[in-house]
């Protein structure tokens, strides 16, 4: 017992941890030190929101900023409200920078557009994203994209100056025109919108620098586009923009005539839009007053924006045709035949003319008494526009002692007729005098002198076809082939000229002959009965004797 006792074993306990625990150990080091390299190099996750998921396929499209991959799309899922595509994509650690709030994204396919044939190459390899980094400094607050569809005109960070435009017109200029300073291209439109509350169109143009600096507060912006012809009393203008502006539309902007450049513009800053070049010279004169005119007169041809003239000399506007209120209608009917014309005078109009700032409203209001009158006349005879005239007519000075100046709240301006409608008078006149003239019996006496000169006229005709008249040009002729006869007698080489020759020879011979004879008696009359003297020979005379 004692023996079995002392051959018991001792058990003795181990404070160490066995060597084969060192291999599970590094197996989930590595496990863990891979998937912390895994997700600390996977960068940041980006969500992109459109309206289908044409050709992307979640692992196999990729992202790419300018031709280089710099991530790739993950899943492609519907919305919760089965409205949008939700596309999930993770760049790559390097590129985070790139991701900023104001980067833009949007599919690279094959189109055709304004720039031509794009995107070809996707063709053999299926389309991508492309990526436009922006300026943001805040960086990415995570917050969704928009993918689009086509790529931006102008990248966010390009140097420039962006500026909104508004506009109530029907014609709309489309994405991608281009904007225009003096015909000269520096920037597009980025985008054109229309507001439904507001029913405006609403563009975003983008100037690139350095010509963002021509855009100040004083700037005007109009629309290109077209052929333009107009007719005005200096003749025809034809302005014919390029092919492209032709084509698509364009902008253009410039400070009106006579007008400052004003303070730079800010970003963002919101315009106008005109119609054309010609208004927005008439946008810089906001200081006016308002005149009420009514006319007799037709005013077909008189439009909203015709000129108000002095003797030439344009000093407003015409801003309603016709202007009626609800007073003005009630207490002034169309059947009163007086056409209510709301005009405008701008002084400063006159700024180029005179230095000094004009009261042209107080003006024009004293001068009525003094035969101020407006009028209407005829810009142009081919297009039948008509502007309103200021002049003095002196039938009018002094007419009436007290003008009434003020009607329905607005000053008025006394009208006259037009010189057409003077015209028209006088020729309506005219044809009243000519049927109050005693027409029918003049046409009778007329008549009655017809019947007598055509009893003439017959008379006439029995007298030229009677026998004797027939017979006349016959002996006519037989007396002119007789004087013709004894013409030819007495015509050089004739007989009887040639013997009237010999004896005019003749007859010159013997007065020769007679000469002395006559001479003789010229010196002594009796010298025929006694013979005459003896005369000496002449003697020559010394010389100078």
């Amino acid at each position: 017992m004692s023996l079995l006792k002392h051959r018991l074993a001792k058990t003795v306990k181990i404070n160490r941890i066995s060597a084969i625990w060192i291999i599970p150990i590094v197996t989930l080091c590595i496990g863990i030190w891979m998937l912390y390299s895994h997700f600390s190099q996977q960068g940041k996750s980006v969500t992109l929101l459109a309206h289908d998921a044409s050709s992307i396929v979640a692992g196999k499209t990729v992202i790419k900023s300018r031709s280089v991959d710099i991530g790739i799309v993950e899943s492609v899922t519907l919305s919760d409200d089965y409205k949008k595509v939700v596309i999930h994509g993770r760049i790559n650690k390097e590129m985070e920078p790139l991701i900023k709030n104001d980067s833009i994204f949007w599919i690279v396919k094959p189109q055709i557009g304004r720039a031509g044939v794009t995107g070809l190459d996707t063709l053999l390899s299926g389309v991508y994203i492309e990526l436009v980094t922006g300026k943001d400094e805040a960086g990415f607050n995570g917050k969704p994209f928009t993918l689009y569809d086509t790529p931006p005109l102008t990248a966010p960070n390009e140097a420039g100056i962006r500026i909104n435009l508004e506009s109530s017109q029907s014609r709309v200029v489309p994405r991608g025109a281009s904007v225009l300073f003096r015909g000269y291209q520096v920037g597009n439109v980025e985008s054109s919108n229309f507001d439904i509350k507001l029913r405006k169109m609403k563009y975003q143009l983008f100037i690139a620098k350095p010509f963002d600096s021509l855009v100040t507060q004083n700037v005007r912006f109009w629309k290109e586009g077209g052929v333009n012809l107009s007719l005005s009393s200096q003749g025809a203008n034809l302005d014919i923009p390029s092919l492209d502006v032709i084509l698509s539309g364009g902008v253009s902007f410039d400070v009106p005539d006579g007008s400052k450049f004003g303070e730079q513009a800010k970003q963002f800053a919101t315009y106008e839009l005109y119609p054309n070049k010609k208004s927005i010279q008439d946008s810089q004169y906001t200081d006016y007053h308002e005149f009420l005119l009514f006319f007799n007169d037709s005013i077909s041809g008189l439009d909203k924006g015709a000129p108000v003239e002095y003797r030439g000399i344009r000093i407003g506007t015409v801003s309603e045709v016709p202007f009626y209120t609800k007073q003005i209608f009630d207490t002034n009917p169309i059947s009163n035949h007086n056409i209510p014309v709301l005009i405008r005078i701008e002084p400063g109009r006159l700024s180029n003319v005179i230095d000094k700032p004009v009261d042209l409203a107080s003006i024009i209001i004293r001068e009525q008494n003094n035969g101020l009158r407006a009028a209407l006349k005829s810009a142009n005879f081919i297009t039948g526009s008509l502007y309103v005239d200021l002049n003095f007519y002196p039938n009018y000075q002094n007419e009436e002692t007290n003008i009434q100046n003020q009607e329905y709240g607005y000053d008025t301006i006394k009208t006259v007729p037009t010189g057409l409608s003077q015209l028209q008078a006088k020729i309506i006149q005219t044809l009243d005098n000519l049927n109050n003239l005693p027409l029918d019996k003049t046409v009778t006496e007329f008549n009655q002198s017809l019947e007598k000169s055509q009893q003439l006229l017959d008379s006439l005709n029995r007298l030229i076809n009677s026998k004797d008249i027939q017979n006349l040009p016959k002996e006519l002729k037989t007396t002119i082939d007789s004087l013709n006869k004894t013409l030819q007698g007495i015509q050089p080489g004739s007989t009887l000229q040639n013997q009237l020759q010999a004896d005019l020879q003749k007859f010159e011979e013997i007065m020769n002959q007679l000469s002395p004879v006559l001479e003789t008696l010229n010196d002594k009359s009796n010298s025929l009965i006694f013979a005459a003297p003896k005369k000496d020979d002449p003697q020559p005379k010394a010389r100078g004797h």
